[in-house]
């Protein structure tokens, strides 16, 4: 099965989940969304053939993202557990 760099870089930053969710730390949602902006700014450029992208890039970003959206999960997940309590 094909696996494309930008998912393999996103899966790569998925691995940083854990180090955020066990370790008490406070990182702002914002920054979260604006480390999603890369792997957007670069899918988006080369759907548009606007430029050629490649896979060192791809992976990137893709890890880039992948941290992004983890620090998004735990950030979201703290704020819900905090309304909670």
């Amino acid at each position: 099965m094909f696996f494309m760099s930008r998912c393999k870089g996103i899966s790569a930053g998925y691995l940083f989940f854990p180090i955020l969710f066990f370790i008490d730390i406070h990182i702002s949602i914002l920054l979260g969304l604006f480390l999603n902006i890369p792997m957007i700014i670069d899918g988006l450029t080369q759907k548009l053939k606007f430029r050629m992208s490649n896979n060192g890039l791809r992976f990137l970003t893709g890890v880039i993202c992948g941290l992004g959206q983890s620090i998004l999960i735990v950030s979201i997940s703290d704020y819900i557990v905090s309304l909670i309590q």
